[in-house]
């Protein structure tokens, strides 16, 4: 998997990459209707938008989500996140029921929820295809295009199934497959080419984020200010820790790895412009509780030239999100493939922000071609993206999402020269909450009042 530049960085060939083209979804949440996100660019002669080999449409690595509040942004990553963990975790937890998560106030029977995704994986194209509902996978289908002609690999609907001719099932495979089991949840019993397609799946990166359906009620309630924290784990720490190294000494090639990882973990903490001058790995004192073998990270601020340690409990929230993003961003970064951040601008710099959306765009950073797709707020980011980078999310009269990318906002093309930032706090593109002024008078007259 790797780009080739024949002529400039506005000419990227790409031989063999791993890539979304475009997500489906209806009946999910918020989403009523089939909405979908496409990764295909509309301003092609631009480094950001990547040519594949196979494909005539140039294809995006960056897609951001704005919306009003309750509009249905995080909905969409929601769906992304449900089929991923879906194809993870069917086989194993799902017996009597599948935990679906539809639109709430449809006034129609009960209808399946549909998702459906199309990549590219080794220069063939792919598009997988369900329907469900909470008792039962109605349908499931696997299609391939290679010479852009479709070639079925597998479909399914209920009870009645066809594979290609040549299949085959390894370890009970077909036994595995129930009412309530997706077949992509047993593809590594079946064909390289159908577990390819369960793989990219599995391995999409959803940061902090687990899909609603997947939680108890009553997680679904508490919602840390930070949603993208969590446990220091071993990843993180072996981005810093000096033993990682010395446990394959004898390992060049490894060891060296291990010293890049870090001294780009560092760079990029550095250059958040944070005041962090190193990292340092310390034992737990004792009588704590232990966590990471017993080890923790301190970062090392530069204060008058010398270096002061800062528990990693007393770092800005800020301080902690970036760091919590490093191993995720430098692993797909060094792998390709997909991560989804829902409120990227969540206690970030703007900035920051701009500079990872750069990462994304530029060859020369991401030569393997990962994709980004994020929710947020931050209008400053708009200077940073393309018109066919941006979508919109919207509610309609019945409480269901609408989403529209921006490149053609209503039936009217936005125009590439388009000021991005100023149409949109203008309200031109809609996605700025309506604000009732008399009302927010009105609250406010009342508390002067108390």
């Amino acid at each position: 998997m790797f780009c080739v530049s024949t002529v400039s960085a506005m000419d990227y060939k790409i031989k063999e990459v791993s890539m979304l083209l475009r997500f489906e979804v209806a009946n999910h949440r918020s989403i009523c209707e089939p909405v979908e996100l496409s990764m295909f660019a509309m301003d092609k002669d631009r480094a950001a938008a990547r040519q594949v080999a196979g494909l005539d449409p140039r294809i995006l690595t960056i897609a951001a989500l704005y919306g009003a509040n309750g509009s249905g942004k995080t909905n969409l990553i929601d769906a992304l996140s449900w089929l991923s963990h879906a194809v993870r975790f069917s086989l194993r937890s799902w017996e009597d029921e599948i935990p679906v998560d539809p639109f709430s106030f449809s006034p129609e029977s009960p209808r399946p929820t549909s998702l459906g995704v199309e990549l590219v994986v080794s220069d063939v194209r792919y598009r997988y295809e369900l329907q469900l509902d909470a008792s039962r996978v109605v349908s499931e289908a696997l299609y391939s295009y290679p010479q852009q002609r479709r070639r079925t690999l597998f479909e399914r609907n209920e009870e009645d199934w066809a594979f290609r001719r040549g299949t085959r099932f390894s370890g009970g495979g077909r036994e595995l497959i129930t009412p309530t089991t997706l077949v992509l949840s047993v593809a590594n019993r079946l064909t390289e080419e159908i577990n390819v397609v369960a793989r990219w799946l599995r391995n999409v990166r959803f940061v902090g984020y687990w899909p609603r359906a997947f939680m108890a009620p009553e997680a679904r309630l508490y919602r840390p200010g930070s949603r993208w924290m969590h446990d220091w784990d071993d990843r993180l720490m072996g981005l810093f820790d000096e033993s990682t190294a010395r446990d394959r000494e004898g390992e060049d090639a490894a060891a060296a790895s291990t010293h890049q990882q870090r001294d780009r973990a560092l760079s990029m903490l550095k250059f958040a412009d944070l005041g962090v001058q190193g990292v340092e790995v310390v034992d737990q004192p004792l009588g704590a509780s232990p966590r990471n073998r017993g080890r923790r990270l301190r970062l090392l601020h530069d204060i008058s030239g010398d270096p002061h340690p800062l528990e990693l409990g007393d770092e800005s929230d800020g301080t902690l999100i970036w760091l919590s993003l490093i191993p995720e961003l430098l692993s797909v970064l060094d792998e390709g493939g997909l991560i989804v951040v829902d409120e990227l601008d969540a206690s970030l710099h703007p900035v920051i922000s701009g500079k990872l959306v750069e990462m994304f765009q530029d060859p020369s950073t991401n030569p393997l071609c990962a994709q980004i797709i994020f929710t947020t707020h931050d209008t400053s980011l708009l200077q940073y993206l393309n018109r066919d980078e941006v979508w919109l999310t919207s509610k309609r009269p019945d409480g269901s999402t609408e989403l529209t990318p921006l490149s053609d906002y209503r039936g009217t093309n936005v125009r590439r020269s388009t000021n991005l930032e100023r149409g949109y706090l203008e309200g031109r593109f809609g996605g700025v909450p309506v604000v009732d002024e008399f009302l927010v008078r009105e609250v406010m007259a009342g508390v002067h009042r108390d």
